[in-house]
């Protein structure tokens, strides 16, 4: 027993199905012009990642050469320490030669006291035997030669002579005794002078050492300064290039995914556009076979409506 058959369609405007026809033809080509832009290779770029920037290698190249530039400093504070210690040393020794010992006097006392003593003496010696002439002569004149008068003033002249030389032994000794004990306190006193000036040399010496180390301190610490403030002014620079990476990267993946942009903008107003579209409904029954006018004409009208169906 026949049947009916009903198709259902969906009809747009032309102005919407052309259009749709037209995003198809972009996307995926025609057969006059194959290849769309489904089909077409992309040339997506890689990321590029920011160097590092000329201060940067300035402050790795200043890191390099600064090692161990405290060195020569930390050498020169050794060097006066080492120097201070031998001043100092001096100075010690210095105060070590003081002497103390009386018995040491004798090397300060004057060496040509004795010849001027004995020289001394000698003119006493003269002086009084020339009052021994003076007083016989005088007795011989006064017929009184080798009387008690004269022999009393013999003695008295001896005796002052001895008296004259006793004196003039003990004073040249005592003279050259202090003398010789000044000579060895000026020594002594010279020697602290001496001590106390090599103390303050060695105090200067470890000032200079102490201020040889603190240079070094300085210079390290200025030359890691001067790399702080390279590296982060080339931090900076390397982060603003980065950035001029990352903006151009994100500006080609705009510019390629652009037509695709295009296409779903398209395609989104022509579904915002589909529902004003129409339903159309065709119903084909076949005809009774009693009749063969009937089912002929039935036949027509079906061959009719499929090619209808078909151009559409």
């Amino acid at each position: 027993m026949a049947t009916d058959t009903t198709i259902n369609k969906v009809e747009y405007p032309s102005y919407i199905t052309d259009r749709q026809q037209q995003l198809l033809n972009q996307l995926f080509g025609t057969s006059e012009s194959p290849g769309g832009l489904i089909d077409q290779s992309l040339n997506v770029p890689g990321k590029k990642v920011a160097g590092l920037q000329q201060p940067t290698l300035d402050a790795i190249t200043m890191a390099q050469q600064g090692i161990g530039a405290y060195e020569p400093y930390l050498q020169g504070a050794g060097a006066s320490q080492q120097s201070a210690l031998a001043t100092t040393a001096a100075g010690q020794q210095a105060l070590a030669n003081m002497q103390f010992d009386p018995n040491a006097i004798k090397q300060y006392m004057d060496p040509y006291q004795r010849d001027v003593t004995n020289e001394a003496l000698k003119e006493i010696d003269r002086q009084a035997a020339m009052q021994q002439n003076q007083l016989a002569g005088k007795a011989a004149q006064a017929g009184a030669f080798g009387g008690s008068r004269f022999g009393l003033q013999q003695s008295e002249t001896a005796r002052n002579a001895q008296d004259l030389r006793s004196r003039r032994v003990f004073e040249d000794m005592s003279r050259n005794y202090q003398q010789a004990q000044a000579a060895m306190n000026a020594a002594n006193q010279q020697r602290v002078q001496q001590a106390s000036g090599f103390g303050q040399l060695g105090n200067i010496q470890s000032g200079i050492g102490q201020r040889f180390g603190q240079l070094g301190q300085q210079a390290q610490s200025g030359l890691q300064q001067d790399i702080s403030m390279l590296t982060g002014v080339g931090g900076l620079m390397q982060q603003n290039q980065q950035q001029g990476y990352d903006t151009a990267y994100a500006n080609e993946l705009n510019r390629i995914q652009e037509p695709f942009n295009r296409l779903s903008f398209a395609s989104n107003i022509l579904a915002q556009t589909s529902p004003f579209g129409g339903t159309q409904t065709q119903t084909i029954s076949p005809l009774a076979q009693n009749n063969p006018f009937a089912t002929a004409l039935g036949a027509a009208g079906q061959a009719y409506g499929l090619g209808s169906l078909i151009k559409q």
